[in-house]
């Protein structure tokens, strides 16, 4: 098949990112024919031509200009550019069926109509909650479809809440989604209950769990034997909980490792017992998975996956963080990690943990998530759904 895979961003960023580039290469080896249509950025993509990228927007000052902040802004309802290069690049590539992830805010759906007009089907996985709520982070049931309400909820500026509100009423009166996407691709059984409760359509929706690449290399059987540390990598942001841990560890007195990009102004103080990398390329992110005793994770937002969870798995790590969103679809007590309530409950796992009253099998955790998560279901269920919206139409 010849595949257009789209996202706003073609580098590894944050989970949703790393999860794009993982289904180009798995296409890839597998023999199909993959075009990218994402943003420029100065640090490079996988985009292979140049000339089909929208240039590069974005909304915080540490990356990006005041031009390419207020461009932006635009970006949220409309782009004539995106527009005209998705033409093209369907025009060039030809592809059988095109694959949207993230197209907001920078993207914006103003690329949809050209892709429906050339009769090629769309699949859309759904990495957040911007399909049914203003915050791409939570879906919140008093809200529902009345967007405004939003406005006095207490959560970013009340500027871009109130952008946000529009660009929502926005997608809602225009139809974008609901009359372009042929399926959308969803990772987790709670995502889709979400959805569903918010009013999309359940017969358009799919069920396939994300996949972790299998790892190479000899895994360590006994998880004591690794170094004593956790380690948290993804976004460096109060929503994901960072404060929470940061915390938990200074009253631990256990080191926490931190990677990843610092998002809405949050930063990291350093101590005796935090140690903040900042951005990793993947290949350090590997060196630091092996080498933990633990991944962790603070958040208590309603996870849609939870993708550190399954690539803690992968390299045969436990996995601490709360009951939230889909983890409890990755993470059983006692086999693969613990998930807890509260923070008291939290600490107290990883007192225990880092004590040794725990002691986790690598090997079962890394062949347990390869059998329910691994590359070759993903692969299978996707050249499925693939091929049926391409046979229908």
């Amino acid at each position: 098949m010849k595949i257009l895979e789209v996202n706003k961003y073609a580098y590894l960023r944050r989970g949703a990112e790393r999860h794009f580039l993982d289904v180009i290469s798995l296409l890839k080896r597998n023999g199909h024919t993959v075009s990218v249509f994402s943003m420029d950025y100065k640090q490079g993509s996988v985009s292979e031509d140049t000339k089909y990228q929208v240039s590069y927007v974005g909304y915080n000052k540490n990356d990006s200009t005041l031009l390419q902040r207020c461009i932006g802004l635009g970006r949220l309802f409309w782009s004539f550019e995106a527009r005209r290069k998705m033409k093209a690049i369907l025009c060039d590539c030809t592809p059988d069926i095109v694959h949207l992830h993230n197209i907001y805010h920078q993207l914006s759906p103003s690329i949809l109509g050209p892709i429906k007009s050339a009769g090629i089907p769309m699949m859309m996985t759904v990495h957040d909650y911007n399909l049914v709520s203003p915050d791409r982070d939570v879906y919140y049931p008093e809200v529902g479809k009345q967007y405004y309400k939003f406005l006095f909820m207490k959560k970013y500026g009340f500027g871009k809440r109130l952008l946000l509100v529009l660009r929502k009423y926005w997608e809602e009166w225009m139809g974008f989604y609901e009359k372009n996407i042929d399926r959308y691709v969803v990772p987790s059984l709670y995502v889709k209950n979400v959805l569903v409760q918010a009013g999309l359509e359940e017969t358009k929706m799919v069920v396939i769990p994300h996949f972790i690449a299998k790892q190479s290399g000899e895994i360590s059987p006994v998880m004591k034997e690794t170094k004593r540390y956790a380690f948290y990598g993804g976004s460096i942001s109060e929503e994901k909980g960072v404060d929470t841990l940061i915390r938990m560890f200074e009253i631990l007195r256990i080191p926490l490792v931190l990677a990843g990009e610092c998002e809405n102004n949050f930063t990291v103080s350093e101590s005796e017992y935090v140690t903040f990398l900042g951005k990793q390329t993947k290949e350090q992110m590997e060196v630091l998975m092996r080498h933990t005793s633990c991944v962790v994770s603070g958040s208590t937002l309603p996870e849609t996956f939870g993708l550190l969870a399954l690539e803690a798995g992968s390299f045969g790590k436990p996995f601490f963080g709360f009951i939230t969103g889909a983890f409890r679809e990755i993470i059983t007590d006692g086999e693969n990690g613990y998930l807890a309530s509260d923070e008291k409950m939290l600490q107290q796992y990883l007192q225990d943990f880092f004590e040794g009253k725990y002691i986790f099998s690598a090997s079962l955790i890394q062949k347990q998530t390869d059998d329910m998560f691994g590359e070759r279901a993903y692969l299978e269920h996707l050249e499925e759904l693939s091929h049926f919206l391409i046979d229908r139409k």
